[in-house]
């Protein structure tokens, strides 16, 4: 889950991350913030089940919550994989995910069976 202006989560966190980096205009400019990868994914799910008070339910894959998700391809297209295969952290793979994704990149959608 999550919110913004597309389907798209790639989309929205990209979004986030570039309004977080945008200097106020203001008369006091202020400098930006850079939200980390793990933080914008964070938020993306676990945080939007927590705006929604849904934390426990929805928003991550702990045993006994309800789990709609999908399974990504870091290697979908071709810039993406070269990206990814040079990835030294974690937050270096998110990041790549973030800023290089789209619909490519799901490679499975898996539907929860919970009743």
């Amino acid at each position: 889950m999550g919110g913004g202006t597309s389907f798209s989560p790639f989309v929205t966190m990209r979004a986030a991350y570039f309004a977080g980096r945008a200097a106020s205009t203001g008369v006091e400019p202020k400098p930006g913030i850079s939200l980390s990868p793990e933080r914008l994914w964070w938020l993306h799910t676990a945080g939007a089940a927590r705006a929604l008070d849904l934390q426990g339910v929805v928003g991550n894959l702990q045993p006994g919550c309800e789990a709609d998700f999908v399974v990504l391809n870091p290697g979908a297209t071709p810039l993406l994989a070269r990206r990814t295969a040079q990835a030294e952290t974690l937050a270096e793979l998110l990041f790549a995910l973030i800023v290089l994704g789209d619909d490519r990149v799901v490679e499975r959608t898996v539907i929860s069976q919970a009743k």
